[in-house]
């Protein structure tokens, strides 16, 4: 953790710690902070080779092209291999907040549960796919977790309570939306994206799933390892060529001459 940001340290300490309502407004208060200073940051590169200087604005997940990017990932890259199944079914599981002492706890026994009934799952339905997303409660404790099933029109809800009620035994902690079967790929996928686009950045409000996982360090969603785009090996900035400067606010960078830049950073 040493080597992140002030803000974001300081986040993940008061997710790991004995969780209060003003643990919540700290980590709201300490990501507008830290949105607020790396909006205005760049990172530069120096291709000793060439003498070239790249300049490339700070990406990060409170930014709107973060947003973006995600939405581009679902339809570009996840989509496509969703196309390989007709039927779909949306399921959101509710986790209560009595059991859970920290945030962090709180991720680590609702991934626990899942990871179990995912398992069981799969050992029942070997060709279903799953995409989930977390939306964290107002309360910044509890869960739901907002799943689309792959491949399945019907999941018997007693079967899954053998699992889920391990966690949570209220009667409506497993919601199936009946109306929510899908036999339309696309609107399956928009529908599920309609519930991950709660933890991205829309305008200037940042989310409260948004921040919860910035201070966990958590993806905005996941996927089955069947639907993970295939890795590609060719990278358009090799690592051997550039030399990292350092950090620097972007509107120097977009106004400094590459000459100044290396002044700035004393390289050379």
């Amino acid at each position: 953790m040493r080597n992140y940001a002030p803000q974001l340290q300081k986040a993940y300490e008061l997710a790991t710690s004995v969780f209060n309502e003003q643990i919540l407004d700290e980590e709201k208060r300490l990501a507008c902070e830290y949105d607020t200073e790396k909006s205005n940051q760049a990172i530069i590169l120096f291709n000793q080779e060439t003498n070239e200087i790249l300049r490339l604005p700070y990406f990060m997940r409170f930014k709107i092209e973060y947003a973006k990017a995600i939405r581009r990932k679902i339809w570009k890259e996840i989509y496509p291999r969703v196309l390989g199944y007709k039927y779909f079914l949306f399921v959101t599981f509710d986790a209560s907040t009595t059991k859970y002492y920290s945030q962090k706890d709180a991720h680590e026994k609702i991934q626990k549960q899942w990871n179990s009934l995912l398992t069981r799952i799969r050992k029942k339905y070997k060709w279903v796919s799953v995409i989930k997303t977390v939306e964290w409660q107002d309360n910044g404790l509890g869960c739901h977790l907002h799943v689309l099933f792959c491949g399945l029109r019907f999941i018997p809800k007693k079967w899954i309570k053998k699992t889920w009620d391990k966690l949570e035994a209220s009667g409506w902690a497993i919601q199936f939306e009946k109306i929510r079967k899908f036999e339309n790929p696309k609107r399956a996928v928009g529908y599920i994206l309609k519930y991950i686009a709660k933890s991205l950045r829309k305008d200037d409000y940042i989310p409260l799933s948004l921040i919860v996982n910035w201070a966990l360090h958590l993806r905005s969603f996941s996927v089955s390892c069947r639907f993970s785009p295939l890795k590609n090996n060719s990278n358009k900035i090799s690592s051997s060529d550039w030399v990292f400067l350092g950090i620097m606010p972007l509107d120097l960078a977009l106004s400094y001459s590459d000459s100044e830049i290396l002044s700035y950073f004393q390289y050379g």
